[in-house]
């Protein structure tokens, strides 16, 4: 639990003890000890020291204790007011943590906001060498606004931590000569008076040479204004960066200033240290996995991964990852993330998902996982016409005939102006070998506003082996059934094609009715009487196809598809139209 978190617990505890109004009730807050200087005036800086960050908490307070009784030493409670350790430690026993924490920078804060500090120390303590030896590392902090910024000072390398705590005030003390005109630049800042806060921050620095936050202020001014130079802007960055390696502000600007100079790679590594100092930066890692997501998309993933192994119910990034799959070619893994992000996220599952999820699965090769996304996606969908079609398509390839065609006859619902669904369904119900359907979803497709041509095109598939099929045999049934197709054809779509085809097979039926005509009526048995009633009716059979066959022939039948064929079947129809003539005249006439 932080500091936060336990203070919301104990406020109750706390809430009496810390008003601030005037200098007597700050003198009530901080049980004012014998610091010289009398009281704190209302603008008198607060300074906060708590245990230092050690291996050893005893080492970690006697240090903190040695650098606080200095600070009190060495300053005026007007100049620089040290808060008590007793106050210190009542307000964390009162937000439930032991007296000799060594606390988060976060923590720290917290503790300061509550006792009014605008400085709070942050120090560690380690032992080194012999003897008593310490090396002791102090930064102070300072919240501005929302900021909190880091002044770093240099290492302390002492013989024991009463040398350690001299040194080390005499570094805060000479850090401390930039505030001044660090406060009249943040007050430039807030005005907007930009090359007032820049002036203020050279002040700042002038007094101080190592002054991180007079840069800061400096930085901020300059990135505010718009007019600085980019290379003013890295340098003062970089300098930062010396001083305080972590601090983000310093980063960003750094990135920034890159960016505006087209440095990608630069620009790149200072993103890359911004998250390697905070791995539960979400913002600057979304920046990293879109620079990533460019040239490095497998840096993308392994980012990603390590972000949802904290977080799995993120959906963007799970999004972004399934992304990156996408893009490498990852089709399989691809729609297992597609999936996930489905569940997690039902908001997701956008057209845009599906065609997406559909597009992985035909990378995939993966005929059952297009049907069930196409399945999917027409549900959710249900106007959008390439859900259905591709469900047809798809069942085919499966052999799957039926739902095929059920499938493109949705198709031809949602829009029959669309040629594909009528094809498709042409060629479902051509292939489970029904030809009257096939024909009947021909004139619906044509009437809709189909094109006439791709049918044509296609009924030839189911007449063209028919009426082969009637050449090879040379039988009267298979010329009878291909003058049906014919038949149906020409019907639905008639073209050249279509008139040959009728013709061809008018003349064949014909030809072998006026053979049977001959054969009957030649009969002199007992039965002669029935033959010449059938060659009667085969005779006038024969007139009736050969008529068909020469209007099929004549009226383009001939010209546009098989000018040598046509020639031959009109011939022979002329040779032998006396003899269909007489046949009827002799066989029809009998009693």
């Amino acid at each position: 639990m932080s500091l936060v978190q336990r203070r919301a617990a104990t406020v109750a505890a706390v809430a009496g003890l810390f008003a601030f109004g005037s200098s007597a009730s700050a003198q009530q807050r901080v049980n004012v000890p014998s610091q010289r200087g009398g009281q704190p005036r209302a603008e008198t800086p607060y300074v906060l020291v708590t245990a230092f960050h050690a291996a050893n908490k005893v080492l970690a307070v006697e240090a903190a204790d040695e650098f606080r009784t200095r600070l009190q030493g060495e300053h005026s409670a007007q100049e620089l007011f040290v808060i008590t350790k007793s106050t210190a430690e009542k307000t964390l026993e009162a937000s439930g943590y032991p007296v000799d924490s060594a606390l988060s920078a976060v923590d720290l804060v917290e503790l300061g906001k509550q006792l009014r500090a605008e400085y709070i120390v942050d120090g560690s303590v380690t032992k080194a060498g012999k003897g008593d030896a310490v090396h002791v590392q102090v930064s102070f902090l300072n919240k501005t606004g929302t900021q909190v910024l880091t002044q770093p000072l240099p290492a302390v390398d002492a013989k024991d931590v009463g040398e350690a705590a001299k040194l080390t005030e005499r570094n805060l003390t000479d850090a401390l000569k930039q505030m001044a005109p660090y406060r009249a630049c943040i007050a430039s800042l807030r005005a907007g008076n930009y090359d007032e806060a820049a002036a203020s921050a050279r002040q700042g620095i002038a007094a101080y040479a190592n002054a991180a936050l007079a840069r800061i202020c400096l930085l901020n001014a300059y990135s505010s204004s718009k007019k600085a130079p980019v290379d003013s802007i890295i340098s003062v960055a970089n300098q930062i960066l010396a001083l305080d390696s972590t601090s983000m502000l310093a980063l960003a600007n750094l990135a920034e200033a890159y960016g505006a100079k087209d440095d990608k790679q630069k620009e790149l590594e200072t993103y890359e240290r911004m998250y390697g100092l905070d791995l539960t930066n979400r913002d600057v890692m979304r920046i990293l996995i879109a620079k990533y997501s460019a040239t490095q998309p497998e840096k993308a993933i392994v980012l990603i991964d390590k972000w949802l192994a904290d977080n799995p119910a993120d959906a963007e990034m799970l999004r972004n990852k399934w992304l990156l799959q996408l893009k490498l070619g990852r089709f399989k893994v691809a729609m297992e993330t597609g999936e996930a992000l489905a569940k997690l996220d039902t908001a997701a599952a956008t057209q845009d998902y599906w065609d997406r999820m559909i597009g992985a699965a035909q990378g995939d090769s993966n005929n059952a996982k297009i049907i069930e996304y196409a399945g999917k996606a027409s549900q959710k969908f249900p106007k959008v016409v390439s859900y259905p079609l591709l469900l047809s398509q798809t069942y085919r390839k499966e052999s799957k005939l039926p739902e095929a065609l059920r499938a493109a006859r949705a198709a031809t619902t949602i829009d029959p102006k669309d040629p594909r669904g009528w094809l498709l369904a042409f060629m479902s119900a051509k292939d489970m070998n029904q030809p009257d359907t096939a024909v009947a979803i021909a004139k619906s497709g044509i009437a809709a506003g189909a094109d006439k041509e791709q049918f044509s095109a296609a009924l030839l598939q189911i007449v063209g082996p028919i009426v082969k099929a009637a050449q090879d045999s040379r039988e009267r049934a298979d010329w009878e059934k291909a003058l049906s197709a014919s038949q149906s054809f020409d019907a639905a779509v008639p073209s050249p094609t279509s008139k040959f085809y009728l013709g061809l097979s008018s003349f064949y039926v014909g030809l072998d009715a006026l053979q049977n005509a001959q054969k009957l009526g030649g009969d002199k048995g007992k039965d002669a009487k029935e033959s010449r009633m059938k060659a009667c009716a085969e005779a006038k059979l024969a007139d009736d196809m050969w008529t068909n066959a020469t209007i099929a022939m004549t009226s383009g039948g001939g010209g546009g598809y098989n000018k040598e064929g046509a020639t031959s079947v009109m011939g022979v129809i002329q040779q032998y139209t006396d003899n269909v003539t007489q046949m009827k005249k002799t066989y029809c006439a009998a009693k």
